[in-house]
């Protein structure tokens, strides 16, 4: 069995994709390719990754906090479930870069065996609080936001969305989650079973907002789906990320100042996960995101040469 394939959603940035791809030698990589992106900018991602290892799928038009983000990432690992007898998949930004050489990554997830490695915590989720809707999270699900084409509909940056609210299904267990995961392929087959079985509640999530942050985590963590094998609560995610300020939408990108940083999440202790972790807590990183090359691309020259040696 091949231990691991990657599903990487890119849009921009040629250069870091190429990089992205050479640090990850041997393991099967399935590209998504936004249908936004310029033509030329899709040419120079396929030349940038001219290896052996790598597919393109077919290419869907996405926007943020829409179901489009959900469809493009279904889609990458439904290719790559069928390309590969991959045991983990895991779904990477284009902006990702990894921390540990590849069979330190294949040793990581050996502990997984069977198992998702994904960030997610119950709903409602403070962090998901605005000034207007303090209901931790619960107004994206509690009403059905208007969408056209899967993307979602807004006027003067406000979602459109129908005045009253609705009942959210009873199987759903909800949670708060990264779009950043690594699925087992037991998980992965069983959810797009789902997506396929189950039109009334593709309904429902293709009509909440910000679906990739939520939808694959209650799905897999709602007992009623998977049983016995329902995603576990998990506070440490895979994924080092910076985030600048409570309540911050995006994680800021990273430059050389953060090397020391990545140095520290890549040596730390591994997390298992029979252990359920409920706080953030210093464990392992296997990946790290934000980079872009125009920063000069000097801390992934540095992680390269220091840290995916081993």
């Amino acid at each position: 069995m091949t231990p691991l394939a990657v599903a990487v959603l890119a849009h921009a940035d040629p250069a870091h994709l190429g990089r992205l791809v050479n640090a990850l030698p041997f393991i099967p990589i399935v590209v998504h390719c936004d249908a936004r992106t310029r033509a030329a900018t899709f040419a120079a991602m396929r030349e940038s990754t001219r290896t052996g290892n790598v597919r393109f799928s077919a290419r869907q038009a996405t926007t943020l906090s829409s179901w489009s983000l959900v469809l493009a990432e279904l889609q990458a690992v439904r290719d790559a479930l069928t390309w590969t007898n991959a045991r983990h998949i895991a779904v990477l930004s284009g902006a990702c870069f990894p921390l540990l050489p590849v069979e330190e990554l294949h040793d990581e997830l050996a502990h997984w065996e069977g198992r998702t490695w994904m960030w997610n915590v119950p709903v409602p989720y403070q962090d998901w609080d605005t000034p207007r809707q303090k209901d931790g999270g619960m107004w994206r699900f509690r009403y059905r936001y208007l969408t056209r084409n899967n993307q979602s509909l807004y006027i003067k940056g406000f979602p459109l969305r129908m005045p009253w609210p609705r009942q959210i299904p009873a199987e759903l267990t909800l949670r708060a989650a990264s779009q950043w995961k690594i699925y087992s392929r037991e998980h992965a087959t069983r959810l797009l079973e789902l997506v396929d079985e189950r039109p009334d509640l593709i309904k429902f999530w293709s009509s909440t907002l910000v679906p990739d942050e939520s939808f694959a985590a209650s799905m897999l963590g709602s007992r009623t789906l998977f049983g016995e094998s329902a995603l576990p609560l998990n506070a440490s995610g895979a994924w080092y990320l910076d985030w600048p300020r409570a309540h911050s939408y995006h994680p800021r990108w990273l430059n050389e100042e953060d090397f020391d940083r990545l140095k520290v999440a890549r040596w730390a202790p591994s997390q298992h996960p029979h252990t359920q972790v409920t706080e953030q807590a210093g464990h392992r990183k296997l990946f790290a995101r934000k980079f872009r090359s125009s920063d000069g691309a000097t801390v992934v020259d540095r992680i390269a040469e220091e840290l995916l040696p081993g």
